[in-house]
């Protein structure tokens, strides 16, 4: 499939563009797995991470702590680099992945290069509207600057079309085919180990209740900031405080009877990425119910949900009774998720079609 951009010149679906990826290059992220898919799919990736926030004297460490904004040096730096790079490169487009501190000034400079301007591309998997995530004042602004934004929060559609960005689009989460996957025996580093229940994320007050409903007794967590859970010193032997990366988090998913897919509430969250990894992993999913996760999936044929605590506790008890449906509905989960187009490559096929429509 070939599509073309007649508003700046060609612009192709397979192959052939020059894009620079800004955002994180280190192989567990996420973020670099659009710029993967991006190399897939025949596309010429320069991958460039600004490094905003690595400060070089103790002033700028404690400015970044106070303000939650990276230097000012980092923000010029970047400024003259990125500019460098897309005149250099003679860039078609400019993929930022969640970089929410590109200045505006730079954004608009790119966007008035007399030569060849590329296309500006923003996507980020982060609620941008919950506290806690850091942007600078003038980011809502920059967004307009974008040929199109996508992002991974539904609700933020109509936001992002009032403040000015009306080539806005809802775009899922994915998975990785290549991390994301069931771990053969052979090659697992647990061996016959099984946890009955297992949860991986980032500590969070509101997972608290859930965690509690279904026992510390036969559940296991991993994720960065559980030391900060009151009841950490309590359960510590249940608890990995970092994150796990492939191939720890296949695995993991691999051993688990049932992994619980839990949402954060201060991000308004309707799904995750874990939405679609824990099946691509081969693992039973147990989450919240709402209507975006069960329009990716038929509930208690190819995913379990839950509405209430009590009705997490019944889900947990039955299933861990009844381990031949647990893995029929694992299994399920599994092929939905494979066969409905929802890796890297899918979402960037996806995005790459939508801006030639902007």
């Amino acid at each position: 499939m070939l599509v073309t951009q007649a508003k700046k010149g060609a612009f192709h679906y397979n192959g052939g563009m020059r894009i620079l990826y800004i955002g994180s290059t280190e192989s567990s992220a996420c973020a670099s797995y659009y710029a993967d898919a991006a190399e897939q799919l025949g596309h010429e990736v320069h991958r460039w991470n600004p490094h905003l926030w690595a400060s070089t004297t103790p002033w700028e460490k404690l400015h970044q702590r106070f303000t939650h904004r990276p230097a000012a040096r980092a923000l010029t730096t970047a400024h003259e680099q990125l500019i460098d790079q897309v005149k250099t490169l003679k860039i078609d487009l400019v993929m930022n992945i969640a970089e929410n501190f590109i200045p505006l000034q730079t954004l608009k400079e790119i966007k008035s290069l007399a030569s060849k301007a590329p296309r500006l591309m923003y996507h980020s998997h982060d609620n941008n509207f919950a506290p806690g995530i850091l942007k600078p004042d003038d980011f809502f602004d920059s967004l307009a600057v974008y040929d199109c934004v996508f992002t991974t929060k539904s609700q933020n559609l109509p936001r992002y079309k009032m403040l000015g960005q009306p080539y806005s689009f809802f775009i899922p989460s994915a998975f990785e085919p290549k991390y994301h996957r069931p771990i053969l025996s052979g090659e697992s580093r647990l061996g016959n180990k099984q946890f009955p229940i297992s949860f991986v994320g980032t500590y969070d007050r509101s997972r608290d209740r859930f965690l509690e409903a279904v026992q510390w007794d036969q559940l296991y967590v991993w994720g960065d900031r559980w030391n900060r859970f009151s009841k950490y010193s309590k359960y510590r032997d249940h608890i990995v405080p970092h994150a796990v990366y492939f191939p720890d988090f296949a695995d993991i998913m691999s051993h688990s009877e049932i992994a619980l897919g839990l949402l954060r509430e201060e991000a308004e969250d309707r799904h995750t990425q874990r939405t679609f990894e824990i099946p691509a992993c081969g693992a039973f999913q147990l989450a919240p119910r709402n209507d975006e996760i069960l329009s990716f999936f038929d509930e208690d044929r190819e995913i379990v949900c839950f509405q209430s605590l009590e009705e997490l506790q019944d889900k947990v008890a039955f299933y861990l009774r009844h381990p031949t449906l647990r893995q029929q509905i694992a299994q399920a989960g599994h092929v939905k998720v494979m066969q409905s187009q929802h890796s890297y490559l899918d979402r960037v096929k996806t995005m790459l079609t939508k801006l030639s429509q902007c």
